[in-house]
């Protein structure tokens, strides 16, 4: 009992292609903890002991802003996951959700993210014509 406004996996797609925000969320999180931490350390070297207790302390800093990074990688690949059970289980097509397969896909060639972006590319590419994008030009028209 499925709406023609609410296919299948309609809901797994837009909710995993929204989870991808939080590679950036976690990210930025790791970056400002790290800067904001390292403003107020300021290592200055006096003798061995006190270096190496502000490098281990720097140390302790850096693996506790971590935790945002892989924080946020986990939760996108979780939404991952949502994205490819939406096109092969529940085949959603949509026309935002190729484009989203062909640019995000894209855009994770070139990222950690390489073996899930080239499935997004490829998938997407095969099956192109299940999706409904515009219908070409009629021959002899301009446009």
């Amino acid at each position: 009992m499925t709406s023609a406004a609410h296919p299948p996996g309609a809901l797994l797609a837009k909710l995993g292609a929204f989870l991808q925000v939080a590679q950036v969320v976690g990210f930025a999180t790791m970056w400002w903890t790290l800067h904001h931490d390292i403003q107020e350390a300021r290592i200055a070297p006096q003798d061995v002991e006190a270096t190496m207790q502000q490098v281990q302390s720097m140390n302790q800093l850096m693996e506790a802003s971590s935790i945002y990074m892989f924080a946020g990688v986990g939760v996108a690949i979780l939404g991952i996951l949502m994205v490819i059970l939406a096109a092969t289980v529940y085949r959603y097509r949509a026309q935002w959700f190729f484009w989203f397969l062909c640019i995000y896909g894209g855009a994770m060639l070139l990222s950690y993210m390489l073996p899930f972006g080239l499935f997004f590319v490829i998938y997407a590419l095969l099956k192109k014509k299940e999706f409904p994008l515009d219908p070409p030009p009629a021959p002899g028209t301009l446009v």
